[in-house]
C-alpha cells in the first residue's frame, strides 16, 4: 500500500473514472457506424455479446487489481507473473495507446466543438494550416487538460466526475427520447445482413468497452483498492453494457438504420424526427464524453510511465513525483508534448489506424497471467510459496508442472492463433469450396484448442483457496482462456498497416530496453534481494520436514541470467 502518490479516491470516484474512460466515442460515433454499415437493429445483440466478452477480460483485471494496488495496470501485473521483458512490451505499447488515443480524441473533439459553434473554429483557422490538415487547437486542449492533471488526482477526478454526469444525463435523455419516438416498424427487418453480421458487429463493438484499464491504473491512488477496484470494474462493465444496449435500442427505433449518420448518429436521429432543438444537447453530451476519455488517457499515460521508470526499465527521471501534488509531473509533461505533436500533425483517420493492438495484447497477456498466477507453486505477488503437502512426490510434481504447464499454455495459444487465422480466412472466402475447407480446419483446430486447455486443468492445482483476495476469476483456465481466444481473434482483424506501425514502435522500444532498461532495471541492481531472502527462508521452512534431498538456493539468480527475470527463478528445488 506504500506509495508516493495520493491515496484519496473512493469507490464512487473509480466508477466514474471507468465510465468516463469507456462511454465516449463508442456511444456517439461507433454505435451509429456499426448499425448503418453492419448490423442494422441487431446492434443491440452485438453490444450485449461485446459486453460479455469484455467482462471476461475485466474479471481478470479485477483479480489483479484487488491484490496489487499499484499504478501500471497490465504492465505491473505482467511484470509480477510472466516477467520483465513481456511487461516492458505491454507497458511500452500501452503508453503508445494512451498517447495516440488522446491525440485522436482531441482531433475528433474539435469537430463537435466546431459543429456546436456554427463553424466558428474553422472560419478562424488560417488557410495554410487547413490545407495541410494541421490542427492548432487540439494541442491547446491538451495543454489545458495537462495543467488540470498536474494540479493533482483529486482535481482531475472532480473534473471527470462533473463531465461524466453530463455525459450520462445526455445518454439517459436519448434513451427516454427513444421510448417517446419509437417506431417498431424500424425493427421489422431486425438482422438485415444475417446472423453472421451480429458477430461481426460484436467484434467492432468490443472496442467501445476498451478503457476500463484507466480504473486499474488509478488503483494506487484508491483508498480501499482491495474492494473498490473489483467492485468498480464489475459495475462499470455491466452498467456500460446496459447503457450501450439502451442507446442502441433507442437509436434503431427512432430512425431506420439505413438513414443513421456514421459521424453523428444522435443528431441524425433527432433530425429525422424533426427535433432540431435536441441536436445541440447530443453534441454537448459528445463533447463531455470525449473530454472524459481524453482526461482518462492523460491520467493513465504518465502513471504507466511512472511505473516503468520506478522499475528502472525506462528513464528514471520519469518517476519523479511532485511532493506537493503527488503527481508524476515530468512523465505528464513528456507525454503531453508527444500528444500535442501527434494531434497537430496527424489526421483522425491516420491516428485511428494506430489504435487497438496494444490494448488487445495487454488484455491477452493479463488473461494468461491469471492462469500462471493460479497454477504456479509460488504466490507470484508476494513471493511466498503456497501451502503444499509434506509428501516429497507431490512437492516434486508441483515443481515439474511449471515447465509442463508453460508448454501446454503455449500450445493453447498457438492453436488459438491458428484457429482464428482460419476464421479470418473464412470471413473473406469467395468460393464455397474454400469455405468448406476453412470451416473443417476451424473445427479441427478448435477441438485441439479446447483439449489443450482441458489437459492444462487436469495436470494443475488451482491455488484459489489460498489466495487472499476479494475477487477471484472463476472457471480457471476456461474463462481466461476464452478471453485469450477472443483477443487473438480481434487482433487478426486488424489491418496489416497497423502491424507495420506496431513493429516500428516496438523496434524503438526494444532499443530503449537493450541500451538502457537492462542495465538500469531494479532486478539487475538486486533491489529485490530482501524479498528473495524472505522467500528462500519460507521455502526452507516448508521443505525442512518433508524432504531429505539437497536444496539448491540461488539468492540472486538475476545476476546470472538476464533473459528470465521473474520471481519463479528465486529458488530451484532438486
Amino acid at each position: 500500500m506504500k506509495t508516493e502518490l495520493n491515496r484519496c479516491l473512493t469507490t464512487f470516484d473509480l466508477i466514474l473514472i471507468g465510465i468516463g474512460g469507456m462511454v465516449g466515442s463508442g456511444m456517439y460515433v461507433l454505435a451509429g457506424e456499426i448499425a448503418h454499415e453492419i448490423t442494422g437493429p441487431a446492434l443491440v445483440v452485438s453490444f450485449l455479446i461485446a459486453a460479455i466478452a469484455s467482462g471476461m477480460s475485466a474479471w481478470c483485471y479485477a483479480e489483479f487489481g484487488a491484490r496489487v494496488p499499484k499504478a501500471g495496470s497490465a504492465y505491473t501485473y505482467t511484470y509480477l507473473t510472466i516477467g520483465e521483458l513481456l511487461a516492458f512490451v505491454i507497458g511500452w505499447n500501452l503508453v503508445m495507446e494512451h498517447v495516440i488515443g488522446a491525440a485522436a480524441v482531441s482531433r475528433g473533439l474539435l469537430g463537435y466543438i466546431n459543429a456546436i459553434s456554427n463553424n466558428a473554429i474553422i472560419k478562424a483557422t488560417p488557410e495554410a494550416l487547413l490545407s495541410r490538415n494541421f490542427d492548432p487547437y487540439a494541442p491547446i486542449i491538451i495543454v489545458f487538460l495537462a495543467l488540470v492533471v498536474c494540479m493533482g488526482i483529486r482535481q482531475s477526478v472532480f473534473v471527470n466526475n462533473v463531465l461524466t454526469c453530463v455525459n450520462l444525463a445526455v445518454a439517459f435523455f436519448f434513451i427516454i427520447c427513444g421510448i417517446i419516438l419509437a417506431d417498431t416498424s424500424n425493427w421489422t427487418n431486425f438482422a438485415p445482413n444475417g446472423i453472421s453480421s451480429i458477430f461481426e458487429g460484436a467484434a467492432q463493438a468490443y472496442y467501445a468497452f476498451v478503457g476500463y484499464d484507466v480504473l486499474t491504473v488509478a488503483s494506487e491512488e484508491a483508498l480501499t483498492p482491495g474492494f473498490s477496484v473489483p467492485f468498480a470494474l464489475t459495475f462499470v462493465v455491466f452498467f456500460s453494457g446496459f447503457l450501450y444496449c439502451g442507446v442502441s435500442a433507442s437509436l434503431t427505433l427512432m430512425i431506420p438504420y439505413t438513414q443513421i449518420s456514421d459521424d453523428s448518429a444522435f443528431a441524425s436521429a433527432f433530425a429525422y424526427n424533426e427535433w432540431e432543438w435536441a441536436k445541440n444537447i447530443s453534441s454537448a453530451g459528445a463533447i463531455a464524453a470525449m473530454i472524459c476519455t481524453l482526461l482518462g488517457c492523460m491520467i493513465t499515460m504518465p502513471r504507466s510511465l511512472y511505473a516503468m521508470a520506478s522499475d528502472g526499465i525506462v528513464f528514471k527521471f520519469l518517476s519523479k513525483v511532485s511532493s506537493r501534488t503527488h503527481v508524476p509531473i515530468i512523465a505528464t509533461g513528456v507525454g503531453s508534448i508527444l500528444i500535442c505533436l501527434f494531434s497537430f500533425f496527424l489526421t483522425l483517420k491516420e491516428l485511428a489506424e494506430f489504435l487497438s493492438i496494444g490494448t488487445l495484447l495487454a488484455y491477452l497477456l493479463i488473461a494468461l497471467s491469471v492462469i500462471v498466477l493460479r497454477y504456479h507453486p509460488l504466490d507470484l505477488i508476494t513471493g511466498e510459496p503456497f501451502p503444499i503437502s509434506e509428501s516429497k512426490a507431490l512437492v516434486k510434481n508441483r515443481e515439474t508442472f511449471t515447465m509442463r504447464q508453460f508448454l501446454v499454455l503455449l500450445t493453447f495459444v498457438i492453436f488459438s492463433t491458428i484457429t482464428n487465422v482460419f476464421i479470418n480466412l473464412a470471413q473473406h472466402s469467395e468460393t464455397a469450396d474454400y469455405m468448406i475447407a476453412y470451416l473443417a480446419s476451424i473445427g479441427i483446430f478448435l477441438v485441439f484448442t479446447v483439449l489443450s486447455l482441458t489437459y492444462l486443468s487436469l495436470i494443475s492445482v488451482d491455488n484459489k483457496a489460498n489466495l487472499k483476495a476479494n475477487c477471484r476469476v472463476p472457471f480457471v483456465p476456461y474463462l481466461p482462456g476464452a478471453s485469450v481466444f477472443v483477443n487473438i481473434y480481434l487482433m487478426t482483424q486488424l489491418n496489416f498497416s497497423t502491424w507495420i506501425r506496431f513493429g516500428a514502435w516496438m523496434s524503438v522500444g526494444i532499443l530503449v530496453y537493450l541500451f538502457y532498461g537492462i542495465k538500469n532495471s531494479q532486478l539487475e541492481r538486486g533491489q529485490f534481494a530482501e524479498s528473495e531472502v524472505r522467500t528462500t527462508t519460507a521455502v526452507l521452512q516448508v521443505m525442512s520436514s518433508s524432504s531429505s534431498d539437497d536444496v539448491e538456493i540461488n539468492l540472486n539468480p538475476r545476476k546470472e541470467n538476464h533473459s528470465n527475470k521473474n520471481l519463479r527463478d528465486i529458488f530451484r528445488l532438486n
